[in-house]
């Protein structure tokens, strides 16, 4: 536990003194990343030496034993394998990796490559970038100190896994760790119908059904980098004002106020979702706990002008408010679908007994049989999921479900304080039907098969993984862009995984969907593109327009845009060219 906080300081330690040395010397370099990490090594090193005192005991039951032997297996099957080489390929091992991971290869090899500081993003040139690049940033540090980009994500994964266990324990030992790894609504019950491992929460394993509450160890966790910082922090932060405000019998969870303090300010740079629900505690627990308001007044205090700055810099100047929106019903069927029955069956299959246990909770709560605590962890929850019902908080109404995961989590320890007070066989038949659909979808989603909902019967094939990328492509725009500022543009087919953007290059227009999920406007921009590639005429003072200095013509471009006559091959210099494809000078 000490080892898992000590990494937890060490890490936003690493990241912030990174940041501000890259603002002082415009970007990031090998001195920087070698000083950053010291610097974090340093801090880890304080709060194991501070923490050196005996501290919280362990005692481990047989539940809760078995839940954390399954997080382990899970994070060693879904991290060393989360992104390989296999002959001239680059593999992903699960599907819900193929656009995140692209992206955030994309990120940590453009930060290494010495963007500068506060970088433009790389998927759309011109717009700053608006995404919390924290964990990809500590990557680019690892890269630049010489560790392979892949290998890292390996590690980090693995390092952020074990801090999750290890947090997911101390905030409500088995019960929570097994909630995380099982959470699912009444999907994974169809294994007992069908007979076969597969991921029942997924989008591809059903026709026409919409699953909106997934896998949360599978959509979330491995997908979603972020929260391999921001879920582990941010439970050591609520575990640590539980203990000070609402249980002072688990003192030795506490944290110390500067480890309170650093963790909360740099969150906004991890994971911003995790930093708006951690400051509504915040906000809740200071109005309803007048023990608690000094300490939290203090933390918000001392954190508020560098978490200010990080939550600028990571909303484009505090313009992603604009992404917010009313959406009541969330991603319920809507239209001719939207029927009662078929309004109902979306909760029930998504949520399946959390949904009335809750309900039961609260009931209890308002019966005033459960203490007060209960009521501070389950009521927030509640809220912030009821309001995640009805607004959403990103261009993807499926992205509430980065809001949602907190919701649920909060109310996880105060659902099994309740059900503790039942008889067993009460906790056993909860605990079925909490978790044994999520554990269905989990252990099918890491036997790695696909079933599609054309022909479930044929489609029982294992797969040993998802092709990527072509590894000498990458590796050929890396060399054909040496030398090249890193602030120059490129035109080149949008798509998630086009070589240069996994090189780490700056293009015009990257994929649409990751363009999107920004809330940046990109028609008129994909359509420009799309006009110079196509080699229409004014293809030059389009590209001109979009700043664009070089035009990349390889495999993806000849495939999406094959009847181009390509007139830059009779205009432009070629600076260089291979099998991989070829780079045109268009100011040349």
């Amino acid at each position: 536990m000490k080892l898992a906080l000590a990494t937890l300081y060490a890490i936003p330690a690493a990241v912030l003194s990174a940041l501000v040395l890259a603002f002082a010397r415009g970007q990031l370099d090998p001195a920087i990343a070698a000083t950053s990490l010291g610097l974090g090594a340093v801090v880890g090193a304080f709060s194991l030496w501070s923490a050196r005192a005996p501290g919280e005991k362990w005692s481990v039951d047989p539940w809760g034993g078995t839940a954390l032997v399954v997080f382990a297996l899970f994070a060693l099957r879904s991290f060393l394998w989360l992104v390989f080489e296999s002959g001239d390929s680059i593999w992903v091992f699960s599907p819900n990796n193929l656009g995140d991971l692209s992206l955030h290869l994309s990120y940590v090899r453009y930060l290494a490559n010495g963007a500068p500081f506060w970088p433009e993003n790389p998927i759309f040139a011109g717009a700053p970038l608006t995404y919390p690049v924290g964990i990809d940033l500590l990557n680019s540090l690892l890269l630049l100190l010489g560790l392979d980009a892949l290998r890292g994500f390996v590690w980090v994964g693995l390092i952020g896994s074990a801090c999750t266990a290890a947090m997911l324990w101390r905030w409500g030992r088995g019960f929570a760790v097994a909630g995380f790894l099982f959470a699912g609504g009444t999907l994974g019950f169809q294994i007992l119908v069908e007979h076969r491992l597969v991921d029942y929460q997924s989008d591809a394993a059903w026709d026409g059904l919409i699953v909106a509450w997934k896998s949360l160890p599978l959509a979330i966790f491995v997908t979603q980098r972020g929260f391999l910082f921001a879920l582990p922090a941010g439970l050591a932060l609520l575990a640590s004002w539980r203990a000070r405000f609402l249980e002072p019998e688990r003192r030795a969870q506490r944290l110390p106020l500067w480890g309170e303090w650093l963790l909360y300010a740099a969150m906004p740079v991890f994971h911003f979702h995790t930093f708006l629900f951690l400051s509504f505690i915040v906000a809740v627990w200071f109005c309803f706990v007048p023990a608690a308001r000094r300490h939290l007044a203090l933390v918000v205090a001392l954190a508020f002008v560098p978490a200010t700055a990080l939550v600028w810099c990571v909303t484009g100047g505090f313009h992603a408010a604009s992404m917010i929106g009313w959406l009541p019903g969330w991603m319920q069927p809507r239209g001719e679908d939207a029927r009662f029955f078929g309004i109902v069956w979306f909760w029930i299959s998504n949520f399946g007994a959390f949904l009335p246990l809750t309900a039961w909770l609260l009931w209890r709560i308002a019966r005033r049989r459960e203490p007060l605590p209960v009521a501070l962890l389950a009521v927030p929850g509640v809220v912030v999921f009821v309001v995640c019902c009805f607004v959403k908080f990103a261009q993807w109404e499926w992205d509430n479900t980065k809001l949602m995961i907190w919701a649920y989590l909060i109310v996880l320890p105060a659902m099994w304080a309740a059900l503790r007070r039942q008889r067993e066989w009460v906790q056993v038949v909860a605990c079925v039907l909490l978790f044994f659909s999520g554990a269905a979808s989990l252990i099918g989603g890491l036997a790695g098969t696909l079933v599609t909902g054309e022909d479930r019967a044929a489609a029982q094939q294992p797969l040993i993984g998802y092709p990527l990328a072509t590894r000498s492509e990458v590796e050929g725009a890396a060399w054909a862009t040496r030398g090249i500022p890193i602030t120059d543009r490129f035109i080149a087919n949008p798509n998630y995984n086009h070589p240069l953007l996994l090189a780490g290059r700056l293009v015009t227009m990257g994929y649409e969907g990751h363009v999107a999920s920004h809330g940046l406007g990109f028609a008129e921009r994909k359509a420009d593109v799309e006009r110079v590639l196509n080699g229409e005429p004014g293809w030059r003072e389009t590209a001109q327009r979009l700043g664009a200095r070089w035009l990349f013509w390889g495999e993806q471009e000849r495939g999406a845009y094959p009847d181009s006559p390509q007139p830059w091959r009779d205009e432009c210099r070629v600076r260089t060219a291979g099998e991989w494809g070829t780079l045109y000078d268009l100011g040349k």
